[in-house]
């Protein structure tokens, strides 16, 4: 089967949000806890898109969404931050270990090194700033009841040279449980 890595265009945000619903309904992943609204998917793709930020899905020959990935701007509504990212990464349930995910960070991160996050300032928004992204953040959950709790996918972003950076404990309520989360950074430039 051969994977395509390219831009998410409207046509594939439909596949995209049953693979997000999966991880949301099933898993503690995300944080959002109820099936999300049906312009969730389409809210989060024009918010990132609109400050120049990459969007990707990896699909197969025949069109069907693989997997996704974007970043986000953190703290957006800060120029402070404008610098720095967080990464969002999904692979369909029935393509996960299959190296999809791999091919969509690869890609992720080579247009991240020419990419200028357009940001604003809450109250400023007239004023737009172009920032260097320099700064990507990986923030993950931690499944307990998983095997190695979770942990295989933090010693994946590991190998792309992410550092664990901190901590939060407690800080997640999903399935009846209190949930960690994990930081994890990549320098960029």
């Amino acid at each position: 089967m051969t994977i395509i890595v390219r831009p998410a265009t409207h046509a594939d945000l439909p596949q995209v949000r049953e693979i997000f619903e999966h991880y949301v309904l099933n898993t503690v992943v995300s944080f959002l806890v109820q099936r999300p609204p049906p312009d969730y998917i389409q809210g989060r793709f024009q918010d990132i898109t609109s400050r120049n930020l990459p969007y990707l899905v990896a699909v197969d020959d025949g069109g069907q969404v693989l997997g996704y990935s974007y970043v986000s701007a953190f703290r957006g509504y800060m120029l402070g931050y404008g610098h720095t990212v967080e990464l969002s990464l999904f692979c369909h349930p029935q393509h996960r270990n299959k190296g999809v995910g791999s091919q969509l960070l690869q890609q992720l991160l080579q247009t991240l090194r020419t990419t200028k996050h357009v940001t604003k300032e809450v109250g400023h928004e007239d004023h737009p700033v172009e920032f260097e992204v320099k700064k990507l953040l990986a923030i993950m959950a931690v499944d307990e009841t998983a095997p190695n709790q979770g942990l295989a996918l933090r010693d994946w972003y590991l190998k792309w040279g992410f550092e664990e950076v901190g901590r939060l404990k407690g800080v997640g309520w999903k399935q009846g449980r209190s949930i960690d989360t994990i930081y994890l950074e990549l320098q960029l430039q």
